[in-house]
């Protein structure tokens, strides 16, 4: 769900459970990574440093009419959409972990019942749905590039590793990526399988024109795409977090239009 901020003045404090202060976000953020699972119901914030000390639960439906949310929405404000970790867990140093399926067969499973769900979509809504993701992975998979590179080779060899200069296309960048994931993000989950999913996305679209438009492509394209932005590193600039964070839920909001 989205809201407006137009009406924000202080932004939302809130602490780790290693003590340390993070903030301060708008009122959208705060919500969105709620949502997605990102934060515990027990989360203790406040708006402005000094502010009335609340559960984020609370401040989210106490604070909803300062931000243009209709009052028979606002319950839908800390409505879950558990994706990024099954148990979802505070945002501590710098981003949350946990890996919302299990490898192997599992795995697999999962991207099964994506592609064989009913739907009642039509053509525009999954391009529409699509789009989006591939909008949302444009801006995320350089970030992540970028990252690792620099932080595996050093600010001023991290462009000579790749074979094609920044800036990237989703093409490039997911292409760039996928090459140097494993070597550049040992300690992380592989994420062959979900690459796998964008190359076939690609390969159609160098083949007849177009991105996927088949449903079950599309969910599993927009499953590949969740599981490759938990994938990442932890240890990113906050910013850079945060984006992956709104990316996150962009994402698992496509995917939720997808299950119709």
């Amino acid at each position: 769900m989205s809201v407006n901020n137009n009406n924000s003045e202080l932004g939302y404090y809130y602490r780790t459970e290693s003590g340390q202060e993070k903030g301060p976000f708008d009122y959208a953020s705060m919500q969105s990574w709620f949502s997605a699972g990102y934060f515990k119901s027990d989360l203790k914030v406040c708006k402005g440093r000094g502010g009335k000390v609340r559960n984020i639960g609370q401040m989210l439906v106490q604070d909803a009419h300062l931000y243009g949310v209709p009052s028979h929405m606002v319950q839908n404000v800390i409505a879950p959409k558990y994706g990024l970790a099954e148990n979802p867990s505070t945002i501590g140093n710098d981003f949350v972990s946990g890996s919302g399926m299990r490898e192997g067969s599992a795995k697999e499973q999962r991207y099964a019942s994506y592609a064989n769900q009913p739907t009642s979509l039509s053509v525009e809504n999954v391009t529409e749905c699509v789009t989006r993701v591939i909008e949302t992975l444009t801006e995320i998979l350089p970030l992540v590039l970028e990252g690792g590179l620099r932080a595996e080779f050093g600010d001023e060899m991290w462009a000579d590793m790749t074979s094609t200069p920044p800036p990237w296309s989703f093409e490039q960048s997911a292409r760039e990526l996928k090459s140097h994931w494993n070597s550049i993000f040992s300690s992380m989950p592989r994420r062959n399988k979900e690459f796998e999913v964008l190359m076939d996305c690609l390969y159609r679209k160098r083949k007849e024109g177009m991105y996927c438009l088949q449903v079950g492509e599309a969910r599993a394209l927009a499953e590949a795409a969740m599981q490759i932005i938990e994938g990442c590193p932890k240890d990113f600039p906050e910013a850079v977090n945060a984006k992956l964070a709104r990316g996150w839920a962009a994402v698992e909001e496509v995917r939720e239009v997808l299950k119709r």
